[in-house]
């Protein structure tokens, strides 16, 4: 079973998603409804079973769904996403592709 059949098994849309991170070796799916998934899959895997524009690598260790995010935030002169009161960091070399993304969205 591939990659995207195993995440397919374990949600059924992944509009349920607001971000995927990497804690210990593990992925940890934050769903919409509160809930975390642990998945035994890398980051990248799951970042190329989710592929549409939907969902986008802000950091090494965190995916996000871009519509969850509601508010940004600079803080000691990092860029920050806010969804569901969670502080996601965003990395220097991926914020003004995030920015562009979040732009086309609206």
């Amino acid at each position: 079973m591939d990659t995207s059949d195993e995440l397919k098994e374990l949600i059924t849309d992944k509009q349920d998603i607001d971000y995927a991170f990497l804690f210990h070796g593990y992925t940890i799916l934050v769903m919409k409804n509160g809930s975390n998934e642990v998945v035994d899959m890398p980051l990248s895997a799951i970042e190329t079973a989710l592929t549409d524009r939907l969902f986008f690598r802000i950091h090494r260790s965190y995916l996000v769904n871009l519509r969850r995010v509601r508010e940004m935030e600079i803080k000691n002169n990092r860029l920050l996403i806010r969804i569901r009161g969670h502080e996601l960091p965003v990395a220097r070399r991926r914020k003004r592709q995030l920015l562009e993304l979040l732009g086309a969205l609206n």
